[in-house]
């Protein structure tokens, strides 16, 4: 069955292998790949990320005019904010899927006020402030259902919690070569 672009039966699938076995059932690595195109024009970063299908997809970043870059592409605090609310779309779709909630559409804009002047180092600001976003939809359900949609989609999504938690990456550095 699908509702709302979602293969509800296949989720539910999805959900029985991770109660399980939640070690293999309930985790999944993910990977990206990129490169700084220094020898290159146009945009300075570019991924090829895999599709399950056996494709792949290459995006492109390239900074702001303002922070040296040429502005042929997304930068990559909008691939930042886009990731976040695909997520959030995806995750509020799903649930309001399994919930039987038909959304016949899903929209939302994201605004986010930018301090440049850490990265400028000429403060301790906070870089990204007052992230707010606006969720549309268009459906039959009331508010109040709504509403619990999204309180369960703030504690179920990925990419809500990697915004509300800290994680740190560990970074190693090589050099080429070696």
């Amino acid at each position: 069955m699908i509702i709302n672009r979602v293969d509800v039966d296949r989720f539910k699938e999805t959900i029985d292998k991770a109660k399980k076995d939640p070690k293999s059932g309930g985790k999944k690595v993910m990977e990206v790949e990129g490169v700084w195109r220094a020898d290159k024009t146009g945009p300075q970063f570019e991924a090829k990320i895999p599709t399950e299908h056996g494709g792949h997809i290459v995006m492109h970043s390239d900074e702001t005019l303002i922070l040296g870059g040429g502005g042929t592409a997304p930068n990559p605090v909008q691939y930042l904010i886009f990731g976040l609310i695909a997520c959030y779309a995806a995750t509020y779709a799903k649930w309001a899927a399994m919930d039987g909630v038909v959304l016949r559409g899903l929209r939302i804009r994201a605004v986010a006020d930018m301090d440049f002047t850490k990265i400028f180092g000429l403060s301790q600001n906070p870089i990204l402030e007052h992230l707010k976003w606006e969720m549309i939809i268009d459906t039959d359900a009331d508010i109040t259902t709504l509403n619990r949609l999204n309180a369960l989609s703030k504690e179920r999504c990925p990419g809500y919690y990697c915004i509300t938690h800290e994680i740190f990456p560990e970074i190693t550095i090589r050099k080429a070569g070696h």
